[in-house]
């Protein structure tokens, strides 16, 4: 059972070619389910690791590793499929871009200095609830009004600004501890 969060996350990972099948053939009731059962799917595997102490070191490079893996494909097959409708779709995922590129060269950096890396804290978990939210809204309802699809983006993007600048403090800590320990 104590690899639970840890299957969840691999199953994660393997609906991502099916999300990008269905949303390229332009079935998008499908794609918005799996991305949905994505989104749920997260919460349950971070939520049993807490709740019943399955939290692994598999699991500290698994989940973020789906995570961001979806979030790369949902970016990049959105940004296809309706990047002409809101042209400023793509400056939205250059902010999550930017933002994940960030962390990840921090936290590799980090990782190869020997830091054992905590998991992700209310900041990162609010833009990734928004980050599914805003891309489920584009799928199931594809009509809807580019302000209001633009507000959300928006708001998503604040918040991932809002997330990586909240992890600086945690970052800077890590970083004398590690040179302390050398």
């Amino acid at each position: 059972m104590r690899h639970t969060p840890n299957l969840i996350s691999f199953i994660r990972i393997c609906l991502i070619p099916f999300f990008v099948w269905n949303m390229l053939d332009e079935r998008f009731l499908p794609a918005g389910v799996i991305l949905v059962l994505s989104g749920v799917s997260d919460a349950l595997d971070g939520f049993l690791a807490r709740r019943f102490g399955w939290i692994s070191q598999l699991g500290k490079v698994l989940d973020p590793a789906a995570d961001k893996l979806t979030q790369v494909a949902v970016s990049i097959t959105l940004g296809y499929i309706v990047g002409q409708r809101y042209l400023w779709i793509w400056c939205f995922f250059a902010v999550l871009l930017a933002k994940e590129l960030l962390m990840l060269t921090l936290g590799a950096g980090l990782l190869k200095k020997g830091v054992t890396l905590e998991g992700a804290r209310w900041p990162g978990k609010v833009n990734t609830v928004l980050f599914y939210v805003t891309m489920a809204v584009l799928i199931f309802f594809p009509d809807v009004s580019k302000y209001f699809i633009g507000f959300m983006m928006l708001a998503t993007s604040l918040c991932a600004i809002y997330a990586a600048i909240s992890y600086a403090p945690d970052y800077l800590k890590y970083q004398r501890d590690a040179k302390k320990g050398n």
